[in-house]
C-alpha cells in the first residue's frame, strides 16, 4: 500500500511554531522578576547582586555550550561585537534595570523600560535589519501593546513613590535601560550566523561577570555585611538558572530567527506578568484598569502573530480536512499500474 508523500518541513520551521511559547514563558519569567529581584536587593547591593549572578550563570552556560555543541570557539573576528553585546545588555542594561528598580516607582520604571520595543525597531532600521514582522504591523502592535501597558501599571492599587529626587535619577536609569535592552538585540544578532545562541550567552555572560565583579569588588556585594535571609539567596537563584540561562538562551534564539523588532515586541507582556505575579505574592491586587490593560497587550501580541479567532477556526478545520484527506489517501487513493503516484503539494 502506497505512503502518502508528506510535505518537506522547512528549516526552522517547528521551531518558529514553538517560538510564541517559548517567549511567553520567557516574559512570565521576567516579569516575576521585578518582584523577586527586589527581594534581593534588601540585602545585596545592585553591583554585587549582578556580579554574583554572572559568577554563577557564566561557568554553567560554558559547560552546558561545551557539553552540547562540543566546542566553544568564536571567530576572531567576532570578539569585538561580543564584547559590544556584553557590555550593552550585561553589564548596562543590568545595572540601569536594577538601579530604576530601586529608585523609581514600579510604575514609571515599568512604562519607561516598556519603551525598548520602539529603540529596537529604531536601532534595527538604522542597522538595516530585515525581520520578519511588517513594519506597519510592528507599528500598531507596539502602540496599541503600550497604550495597555500604561493602564497595567499606572492602574496599581496604592503604588508608593519615593523622594522625588530619587524617582527622577530612577526614571532616567529606566529610560537609559529600555534604550540598551532595545540596542542589545541588534547588536547581538550577527552574531546568531555563525555561533549558536547558548554559546554567544555564555561568552557575553563571561564577560560581563569580570567586568561586575571588578566593579563589586570596589562597591561591595552586600548592604550589611553579610547576606542571611533565604529569599535573598533565592532571588539570586532564580536570576541565575530562570532569568539568564533559561531565559537569555531562548531570547536570542527568537532574535536569530524572527528578527529583534518581532521578538523584543513581547517585552511589553513583562509588565502584564509582573502585575499578575505580584497580585499573586500578595505584593498588590490586580484592578480593572490591569484587566482592560493586559487584554489590550495580549490582543496586540496576537495581531503581531497574525493571529485571530478566524486563525484559529481556519487552523482547526485544516486539521480536520488533514485527517481526513489521511485517512482517504490510505483506505481510498490506489493509483493504477500506469498512474504515477503525485506528492501533495506544500
Amino acid at each position: 500500500m502506497p505512503r502518502r508523500a508528506e510535505r518537506p518541513r522547512q528549516k526552522g520551521e517547528g521551531a518558529c511554531r514553538r517560538a510564541p511559547w517559548a517567549l511567553a514563558s520567557v516574559s512570565a519569567i521576567w516579569g516575576a522578576n521585578y518582584t523577586v529581584n527586589a527581594w534581593g536587593l534588601r540585602e545585596f547591593t545592585v553591583l554585587g547582586f549582578n556580579a554574583l549572578r554572572f559568577l554563577l550563570a557564566a561557568p554553567l552556560l560554558l559547560m552546558l555550550a561545551w557539553w552540547t555543541e562540543g566546542s566553544l570557539r568564536v571567530a576572531r573576528g567576532r570578539w569585538p561585537r561580543l564584547l559590544l553585546s556584553a557590555a550593552v545588555g550585561i553589564v548596562g542594561y543590568q545595572l540601569a534595570f536594577s538601579a530604576a528598580v530601586r529608585l523609581s516607582t514600579p510604575a514609571g520604571a515599568a512604562i519607561l523600560i516598556a519603551l525598548s520595543p520602539f529603540f529596537t525597531a529604531l536601532f534595527a532600521r538604522l542597522a538595516g535589519e530585515r525581520g520578519t514582522l511588517p513594519a506597519r504591523r510592528a507599528a500598531a502592535a507596539g502602540t496599541v501593546a503600550f497604550a495597555g501597558v500604561v493602564l497595567v501599571v499606572l492602574g496599581r492599587d496604592g503604588s508608593a513613590a519615593g523622594p522625588p529626587t530619587a524617582e527622577w535619577y530612577g526614571n532616567a536609569l529606566a529610560l537609559l535601560a529600555a534604550a540598551l535592552w532595545g540596542w542589545y538585540p541588534v547588536v547581538t544578532r550577527p552574531l546568531l550566523r555563525d555561533c549558536s545562541p547558548l554559546r554567544v550567552t555564555a561568552w557575553t555572560s563571561a564577560a560581563g561577570a569580570v567586568v561586575l565583579l571588578a566593579l563589586a569588588a570596589i562597591a561591595g556585594f552586600t548592604q550589611h555585611g553579610t547576606a542571611r535571609q533565604p529569599l535573598s539567596w533565592f532571588s539570586l537563584g532564580y536570576s541565575v538558572l530562570l532569568v539568564t540561562v533559561a531565559g537569555l538562551v531562548v531570547w536570542y534564539r527568537a532574535v536569530g530567527q524572527a528578527g529583534s523588532a518581532a521578538v523584543m515586541l513581547w517585552m511589553f507582556a513583562v509588565p502584564v506578568a509582573a502585575a499578575l505575579f505580584a497580585a499573586l505574592t500578595g505584593e498588590q491586587r490586580i484592578t480593572w484598569p490591569q484587566a482592560a490593560g493586559s487584554a489590550l497587550v495580549l490582543a496586540a501580541l496576537a495581531y503581531a502573530q497574525g493571529l485571530s479567532f478566524g486563525t484559529f477556526r481556519t487552523f482547526r478545520r485544516l486539521r480536520r480536512k488533514g485527517s481526513t484527506t489521511q485517512e482517504g489517501n490510505v483506505h481510498e487513493h490506489h493509483p493504477g499500474q500506469g498512474e504515477p503516484h503525485r506528492a501533495s503539494r506544500s
